[in-house]
């Protein structure tokens, strides 16, 4: 009987001191988890503040309404009004009851000039126009667009072109094409 219940307490005390172990290794890689986080946090420029999911909202110098979404934006403390962003989606309600959109990876929007700069693999859309780009600047004050490098554009009513630089007048609808050099605006038309 005494050698029974020496094994019944053998058996009790290595289960007793595996579950000890396996709660102490479990809890252990947890905090150190923790504190990770907590060093990637700290981490940050106390200089910038960064936020998530941002929308701006309001009317350009011409009357127009805007809205601009952006994955994620940020600003340095000194400079407030300059608004760094990433996927950037601006949409424009012009007087005419007619929408311009534009969807770019980055941009840099100022909230006091209301100037909105859109930057990588910007793609503008117009009812049936799309132009692409890799900058695309736009200015309140003169309600223009300007788009600039590898400029492509296709309408699907009146055809392709490509060009150095597209100015876009938002007051009256006119597009100018525009090369640098002694290259000539590539234009092809539909019949």
């Amino acid at each position: 009987m005494i050698e029974r219940k020496r094994k019944i307490i053998l058996i009790q005390l290595t289960i007793f001191i595996v579950a000890v172990s396996l709660l102490f290794i479990t809890y252990r890689d947890k905090n150190e988890a923790i504190e990770e986080v907590v060093k990637i946090k700290t981490e940050t420029d106390p200089d910038t503040n960064s936020f998530v999911d941002i929308q701006y909202s309001g009317f350009d110098l011409n009357g127009n309404r805007y809205t601009l979404v952006a994955g994620t934006a940020n600003f340095k403390t000194e400079s407030p009004e300059a608004i760094n962003m990433k996927k950037v989606v601006a949409n424009f309600y012009l007087k005419d009851d007619t929408i311009l959109k534009v969807v770019s990876d980055e941009g840099l929007y100022n909230n006091i000039t209301l100037d909105m700069l859109f930057k990588k693999n910007v793609k503008t859309t117009y009812l049936t126009n799309t132009l692409l780009s890799e900058e695309l600047d736009y200015s309140s004050t003169d309600g223009k667009l300007l788009a600039s490098g590898n400029v492509r554009g296709e309408s699907v009513e009146k055809g392709k072109f490509i060009a150095d630089n597209v100015e876009y007048n938002l007051a009256n609808n006119n597009l100018d094409f525009s090369m640098l050099g002694k290259k000539q605006v590539k234009v092809k038309l539909k019949n």
